[in-house]
């Protein structure tokens, strides 16, 4: 169960009391669902790491994730190596779930945070499906609700994908929620067809998301031994009615993954180790994806335009399903 505190990384005042008048339009803003920032640290890194529009990107990882050499680092190299994308480094914020994952991260980057938890092995790799695994990701679906309670959108990403380009370039303005799914069926919103992928989702903050996700965190009761992504599927189209939000999915050839590949290098933004179990099988696999990419970046523009160049498909977890 995760404790309802947070080690602040950045080290600076804390910024003043939000008031209603700088919450983004239709952020979710009454006195039952907002935090105070005198009363949250988080709202300080938030306020400092926010874009325009009040939107920050969220990623979360344990030491296991954030060792030498391992996703954390590929991660941030591949913004580095991205097209046009390194600047959104600094409207990341980093969730560690560990004191030396908490440690790495401060020696590498500008805005990162410890969100201190109880009663479980947080510093090792999590087992999919495990208990340990199974209370991290409602811990998580918890957070990004205090994320959304404080009247900031979110962009979270897993840790385990490359970023080559902007993503939020292809998010509706119009969408409330917007997911990556593991397979795309050719439209945007196909509700009851699609399934979301919690590993990429983007969130408007607004009191009808703030009520979605607390619902939707309630849920779990009713669905024992299950992940919040899981449970997602099956209250989606409910809920989306409830709410009156809409939920966007985001074409695979611009929100590419293990599961299904993009066909299109030219125009891919993120590639997910879906589909992949261990660290070890998903570092070895975005490291030759990182490899294809920095060789495409490599060839000439007029060669670009003659050829059709894709990622190799092949590895421990990659195969030919997205030809």
């Amino acid at each position: 169960m995760a404790v309802e505190s947070f080690t602040l990384g950045v080290n600076s005042p804390l910024a003043p009391p939000m008031s209603k008048e700088n919450l983004p339009n239709n952020s979710a803003s009454t006195s039952e669902q907002v935090q105070k920032a005198d009363q949250d640290p988080l709202a300080e890194v938030l306020k400092s790491a926010a874009m325009e529009g009040n939107t920050v990107i969220l990623t979360q990882a344990n030491e296991a994730w954030m060792a030498p050499n391992s996703l954390f680092d590929l991660f941030l190299e591949g913004f580095h190596v991205g097209e046009g994308i390194e600047h959104l480094l600094n409207h990341l914020v980093v969730v560690t779930e560990d004191k030396k994952g908490f440690e790495k991260c401060k020696t590498v980057h500008k805005y990162c945070y410890f969100l201190k938890a109880k009663k479980r092995n947080i510093g090792k790799e999590k087992v999919y499906m495990s208990k340990e695994y199974l209370v991290t990701m409602w811990a998580r679906n918890k957070f990004q609700r205090r994320i959304l309670k404080l009247g900031y959108n979110f962009l979270y990403t897993d840790m385990d994908i490359l970023w080559l380009r902007n993503p939020l370039r292809h998010i509706a303005i119009t969408s409330d929620l917007a997911f990556a799914s593991d397979f795309f069926y050719g439209d945007e919103d196909s509700i009851e067809t699609s399934t979301p992928n919690g590993g990429f989702m983007y969130v408007k903050s607004s009191n009808k998301t703030v009520q979605f996700f607390k619902s939707w965190y309630e849920q779990r009761v009713n669905y024992p031994d299950q992940h919040d992504q899981y449970v997602l599927n099956q209250i989606k189209v409910e809920f989306t009615k409830r709410f009156q939000v809409r939920m966007q999915f985001v074409n695979s050839l611009y929100t590419a993954g293990f599961c299904e590949m993009s066909k299109d290098i030219s125009k891919v933004c993120t590639v997910h180790a879906n589909c992949c179990v261990t660290i070890g099988a998903k570092l070895q696999d975005l490291r030759s994806i990182l490899e294809d990419w920095k060789t495409y970046k490599s060839i000439p523009p007029w060669v670009k335009e003659k050829e059709n160049f894709r990622f190799r498909d092949h590895g421990i977890c990659l195969h030919p399903m997205g030809k």
